[in-house]
């Protein structure tokens, strides 16, 4: 009977172990290319750091899956990286890692044939490494195209979404400095075409922009397009329109530039977009205290109307002040801490009251509050059953030098 026992024990416990999920390797990376060598096999880098949110969702959600694992531990051997310690730091510089989390597939010999940027579900994740086995999708192999001068309009489609894929927007920003003056018109309405323009965006004013407010139902109309990406293109060319107005010319010139652009399209977010760009004229001018002044004024607003909502705009003006240089000289420490410690029972359970006031409490020398709010912070993560991240250990470790 007892040898009947350790018989079924086994039986139960071997299916569990081959539904694991992506065995990664816990040695150096040249390890890691040796052992792809032998193995004849590619090479998987996960690049995430500690505080990186999506990192842990894949982390936690998408690398233990048994058919994650099934795919990639036979094609590939793997290694986690964080890009923020050891020889991460050096991985990062040389692979141009700089957002997370960073997917790499690379070849034995350490050379990135195909990257991204992160999947939501698992099946993005497996397509992504098997891109890195067709040349046809490689990101490198895509680029070597677009160098060699491809410029098919159904190519052109596929690099920029690659690029996105990858987070490459100065390249995208490129193909469309590249590309569009030599785009007709009839070329804008296709499902390619405006897959590029949506990728590369538009200049307010732009031939193309002009073309699309002309033509805006012929856009909206078409189901590969629609509202919501006609939209987006049209806001985006508009917000970079006016935030430079808003840093490079007067505030009468401001005014006029946003209601101008408003005959073309206006946001369902129009007035907090108005108030981002009248907060970048205040300080392209260096006019901190009504920088200050008008967000508190704007975020009170807010405030009687939804408080718990509105805790978000004061926090971002406060964090402006604990963490923006320019801000230094500007003395707005105790009037930033004095805005948030006045509004911060909105919501009792905010992480990000507790990380604000703990970063204004660090700049302003008072190692009692800004204890007692980055502790706080600890206390109400783990309650919430996450673990302190390194920057919330590196702000803690920096208020107990004080």
């Amino acid at each position: 009977m007892k040898k009947n026992a350790i018989v079924i024990v086994m039986l139960l416990v071997i299916p569990k172990l081959s539904a694991q999920g992506i065995s990664f390797e816990h040695g150096t990376f040249k390890e890691v290319l040796v052992k792809a060598k032998a193995e004849k096999k590619m090479v998987f880098m996960d690049c995430f750091t500690t505080w990186c949110g999506p990192c842990k969702m894949m982390a936690k959600e998408i690398f233990p899956q048994a058919k994650v694992g099934e795919y990639m531990n036979a094609n590939f051997v793997s290694i986690k990286m964080d890009m923020e310690k050891g020889e991460g730091i050096e991985l990062a510089k040389t692979y141009s890692v700089n957002a997370y989390p960073t997917l790499l597939f690379m070849d034995a010999d350490g050379k990135v044939v195909h990257r991204a940027t992160g999947a939501e579900k698992a099946e993005d994740f497996i397509e992504q490494g098997k891109i890195a086995f067709d040349p046809s999708k490689q990101l490198d192999n895509l680029e070597k195209q677009y160098q060699s001068g491809n410029r098919d309009m159904a190519f052109l489609a596929q690099y920029v979404k690659a690029l996105y894929t990858a987070y490459n927007l100065e390249a995208i920003a490129k193909v469309g400095k590249d590309v569009f003056p030599t785009m007709k018109p009839e070329q804008y309405l296709t499902e390619d075409g405006f897959t590029v323009i949506a990728h590369a965006g538009v200049d307010y004013k732009s031939k193309i922009y002009t073309y699309l407010i002309k033509n805006k139902k012929a856009f909206i109309d078409k189901p590969y397009i629609g509202k919501e990406s006609y939209e987006y293109v049209i806001g985006s060319a508009i917000s970079n329109y006016l935030t430079e107005i808003a840093t490079k010319k007067t505030l009468p010139e401001l005014d006029k530039a946003i209601a101008e652009t408003q005959k073309d399209y206006v946001s369902p977010q129009q007035d907090l977009m108005n108030n981002y760009y009248y907060g970048q004229y205040y300080l392209a001018k260096k006019q901190y205290d009504t920088w200050f002044d008008f967000n508190k004024k704007k975020a009170d607003e807010a405030f009687a109307k939804n408080p718990k909502e509105a805790l978000s705009s004061y926090i971002n003006t406060a964090y402006s002040v604990a963490v923006n240089p320019d801000l230094d000289k500007a003395g707005l420490e105790q009037k930033a801490i004095t805005m948030v410690e006045n509004v911060k029972n909105a919501d009792p359970e905010s992480l990000a009251v507790n990380y604000c006031l703990a970063s204004l409490y660090l700049k302003t020398s008072n190692k009692e509050k800004g204890l007692e709010n980055i502790n706080a912070y600890i206390k109400k993560s783990s309650d919430k059953g996450d673990e302190p991240n390194a920057r919330v250990l590196a702000l803690k470790t920096k208020i107990e030098n004080l």
